[in-house]
């Protein structure tokens, strides 16, 4: 076993050095799920979503992600999944994390980010079919749901510029390093506020 972790740190090395952080658990159940390839239809991971939501908060949800998005409508309901769970859930990425993918990133609590992975965001895509008053109301919801969905998906992590210029069809690039230190300077956002709050309620931080 030593020497497999070994190689393993070598290898990383190798990538360019382990930059990401391992966690250990030492009780409950862990339960892993590779999020490999296309995101596609919700039906496919019913199972999944059975297993997270009935996690205890001694357990540990850890996603392996690896995907160039897909369904944005799956992506909502692993929002609601994960917010629902009471285990702690990590995101590790191994590759590449896009698109729908990333949203789900985001939803976690802690972070794994592989050095030289890739992660892009951009705005949805879809299509329109039938009378021409349709598709135009179509659209028009569709604009103004993006926007709202966009802004809280990726509020404290994207720059307010870099989301409006996702609404007009530009897609964010990041590497590994960015989005290392981009979830750093949330989590140090996210305790402020946090021991703020308490101050002000008179809680002892």
């Amino acid at each position: 076993m030593k020497k497999r972790m070994n190689e393993t740190d070598d290898i990383l090395a190798a990538l360019g050095g382990n930059s990401f952080k391992r966690f250990t658990k030492t009780k409950g159940n862990l339960h892993e799920f590779y999020l490999s390839g296309e995101i596609v239809e919700a039906d496919c991971y019913v199972e999944w979503f059975d297993i997270i939501r009935n996690t205890t908060p001694n357990d540990t949800v850890k996603f392996y992600i690896n995907s160039p998005g897909g369904d944005v409508y799956t992506a909502i309901q692993f929002l609601r999944v994960i917010s629902d769970c009471e285990a702690d859930v990590i995101a590790s990425v191994e590759g590449c994390c896009m698109s729908a993918a990333t949203m789900i990133f985001l939803a976690a609590d802690d972070f794994e980010v592989t050095p030289h992975s890739a992660f892009m965001f951009h705005d949805y895509s879809s299509g329109t079919f039938g009378k021409g008053g349709e598709q135009y109301d179509q659209i028009q919801y569709e604009r103004n749901w993006s926007e709202n969905f966009l802004r809280a998906v990726y509020k404290d992590f994207l720059t307010n510029d870099e989301i409006k210029s996702m609404l007009h069809n530009k897609d964010i690039w990041l590497s590994s390093e960015e989005v290392s230190e981009r979830l750093a300077a949330r989590v140090k956002k996210q305790e402020l506020e946090y021991n703020v709050n308490s101050v002000s309620e008179g809680k002892v931080v």
